[in-house]
């Protein structure tokens, strides 16, 4: 009886360090039909298990049940996104801090999206959120490329010159933008502006 005891002892304390040291969840990976179009990327259908020959976004979901990136393919594979001058990218990552979903378009997977002299366009939404998950307002974040010559300075400041009159951070989103696409979105839920 007491080897017996010792047994099954030693075995719980090896399956109970088996499955504490080294396995980690696998990311939960999910796959949606779209379209691109001229000026937009369409969402078709949630949930698809074939991607042969067909535009797709790939969602990454974390521990949390919450979206934490979008990978829009176009049917060849490839990275794609509906052009220049659109929200977004071929990539979308998020990072979640307390009352916020941090939004990040990408080119690649090193290259942030959107360059406010060619596009202008954020490359980044920043969503504050209120103790019910609604969005109280929107951060926009700009990225700006250029030579450090005079002309170029010059040229820089002309450009920003213009763009002062805009300078509201207004937005007429009312949703995390890329949740369009997003299956688990914050774990189900999906802020909205009130």
């Amino acid at each position: 009886m007491n080897k017996t005891l010792k047994f099954i002892s030693l075995s719980l304390i090896g399956i109970f360090i088996l499955t504490s040291f080294g396995l980690q969840n696998e990311p939960k990976i999910l796959f949606h039909k779209i379209r691109f179009t001229a000026s937009s990327v369409k969402l078709e259908k949630w949930n698809i298990k074939d991607t042969i020959g067909t535009e797709f976004v790939m969602e990454t979901i974390d521990d949390y049940g919450r979206t934490k990136e979008l990978r829009f393919y176009n049917w060849k594979h490839q990275l794609d996104w509906a052009g220049s001058g659109f929200y977004g990218g071929p990539i979308i990552k998020y990072d979640y801090e307390k009352n916020k979903i941090i939004e990040t378009f990408f080119s690649s997977d090193t290259e942030i999206a959107n360059d406010f002299s060619t596009s202008e366009v954020p490359f980044r939404f920043i969503y504050y959120l209120n103790s019910q998950n609604n969005i109280e307002r929107t951060q926009m974040k700009y990225k700006m490329d250029f030579k450090w010559t005079k002309e170029s300075l010059e040229k820089t400041i002309k450009h920003l010159e213009f763009y002062k009159q805009y300078e509201s951070e207004e937005t007429d989103l009312d949703h995390v933008f890329g949740y369009t696409y997003a299956f688990a979105k914050m774990n189900g839920i999906e802020p909205k502006t009130k």
